[in-house]
Order: structure tokens, then C-alpha cells, then sequence
């Protein structure tokens, strides 16, 4: 059953803290997400931070739900996060965040520009329940297409592939 209304920390952590994490030193970020031992440290940090920002909602966020999945686009670094159940509209079930940095010919000292792009538990055009592919530019929500609600963490990492291939031509 889907919730009326989205909960207040399962959207933060979603849709503005590992964005925000990343954002402010994508370096540090993909460095610490990289490993289970340190993802898992950053993610319950960052579930706690969350949790603060939102004293009124009792959700509870188990960081042993939240997994992260290393891969690559040509030669960036992709991290694709799988998210607690989403339970309304609008929460994330996958993240992904690529980061456009060359792991061939890395340039440390520069900040790497990122995409950050979420699979949302949605509603179709026609009524139905669907995934929406939706990407983040700064502070602000693209809506880019409709996916279907058997979606895969690899066909929504397949999809940033094409995005960012079509976006680069």
C-alpha cells in the first residue's frame, strides 16, 4: 500500500543528503562510499544527520538496508545506492550519482563536476504506479521519463549511461 504522503527522512536522505554530501567534495565522497566498511559508517552518519533534520518524522532508517553498488561509465566512477523501501510517491528507490572525473587520467586537485540521478517511486500518466527517472542539476528536479515498476539497479545504471552519452553528443 502506498503511503498518502512521502516520509520526511527517507526523501532527505534521497534527494538532498548524499546529494548534498556530494556536492561539497565529490573526492572525499566517492572515496568513502567505495568500500563496505567505510560506506557503511558514512551512511548510518548520514542517516543520523538526517534524522535531526527531521525530529517530527518516527521514520526509522536501518543503514544496513541502504546498499551501494561501485560501476563505471567509460572511464567515471558511478555510484548506484539502493534506498530503504519506498513506501509513497516521490521517495527514491535507487540513486545514482556519476561522477565526471577521468579514473584513467584523474585530476585530484580539481572538483569534479557530478550527476545525480534518482529513481522514484511514481504515478504513470495513465493512473498506474511506475518508476520516475528523474535527475538533479544543483537544486533543482528534472522529471525525464516514466520506467517500468520491475526496474532494475542495473537497467537505472544503464539509463544514466544513455543520459550521459546523450547529453555529451
Amino acid at each position: 500500500m502506498i503511503l498518502d504522503n512521502p516520509r520526511e527522512r527517507h526523501y532527505l536522505l534521497g534527494h538532498e543528503g548524499f546529494r548534498h554530501m556530494c556536492e561539497s567534495d565529490p573526492h572525499q565522497f566517492f572515496e568513502r562510499m567505495s568500500t563496505k566498511e567505510h560506506s557503511a559508517k558514512f551512511v548510518t552518519a548520514l542517516i543520523e544527520q538526517v534524522e535531526k533534520m527531521a525530529p517530527e518524522d518516527s521514520t526509522v532508517l536501518d543503514p544496513n538496508e541502504v546498499r551501494v553498488v561501485i560501476s563505471k561509465i567509460e572511464n567515471k566512477p558511478l555510484l548506484l545506492i539502493v534506498m530503504p523501501e519506498a513506501k509513497a510517491y516521490i521517495e527514491c528507490v535507487y540513486v545514482g550519482i556519476l561522477c565526471h572525473l577521468d579514473m584513467k587520467n584523474p585530476n585530484l586537485e580539481e572538483k569534479p563536476a557530478i550527476d545525480y540521478y534518482t529513481l522514484e517511486l511514481g504515478k504513470g500518466e495513465d493512473g498506474s504506479e511506475c518508476r520516475m527517472f528523474c535527475e538533479w542539476k544543483g537544486d533543482t528536479h528534472y522529471n525525464l521519463g516514466e520506467m517500468d515498476t520491475t526496474a532494475t539497479l542495473e537497467q537505472f545504471g544503464m539509463v544514466i549511461g544513455q543520459r550521459a552519452e546523450s547529453v555529451s553528443n
